[in-house]
């Protein structure tokens, strides 16, 4: 009978609609105030500005020795009304965040280079995480001067990066799922 056999999924779908409204995002916890494009000495150059506030869990975990690792994301598309957008360029920087107990200090690394400084407070390396200053992106040649272009950037924390036991707990807390929602500005050559 097609009414029993939908009732016996209800529970299911039930239990589904929980979990998702319980890993829901924490609002605001990253953000994207500012981003603006330049151009330099024949390049495209990005700056920008962004906000983070890390939830408890996740400060809790930074602070008993997990690393955390923050992705940042700058993409321009050459905007299309019939179909999905062009994407010139798509850019990423990772950052990973560690506390040393031994030396009560957080370090801030930039995957990609290795580059990496210390901040006496949580609150000053989120400050530096914040400032995006002179990011190159592509040769400005590659730019359509006649094209209206759009710079789109995100910000997350990457999940996936934690320990395998603590994301198996992300997939249902909310207070795990922190990002951005993305910003964006025109491009003018």
């Amino acid at each position: 009978m097609p009414v029993l056999k939908n009732a016996k999924r209800w529970p299911l779908a039930l239990m589904m609609g929980l979990c998702l409204a319980m890993a829901s995002p924490v609002a605001d916890a990253f953000e994207v105030e500012s981003v603006e494009a330049r151009f330099d000495d024949g390049l495209v150059i990005a700056d920008a500005r962004l906000r983070y506030a890390l939830s408890e869990p996740a400060r809790d975990a930074l602070e008993n020795g997990v690393p955390l690792v923050i992705e940042q994301r700058l993409v321009i598309e050459r905007p299309r009304w019939w179909w999905r957008n062009v994407r010139v360029v798509e850019r990423e920087r990772r950052y990973q965040l560690q506390y040393h107990a031994m030396s009560r200090r957080f370090v801030l690394t930039w995957i990609g280079t290795g580059e990496s400084r210390s901040f006496r407070s949580l609150d000053a390396l989120l400050e530096e995480l914040g400032r995006v200053e002179s990011w190159p992106l592509v040769r400005s040649e590659r730019l359509d001067a006649e094209q209206v272009y759009q710079l789109a950037m995100e910000t997350t924390l990457d999940l996936e990066a934690l320990p395998r036991l603590l994301r198996t707990v992300t997939l249902t807390d909310g207070d795990w799922q922190l990002g951005s929602e993305t910003r964006r500005v025109e491009v003018r050559r």
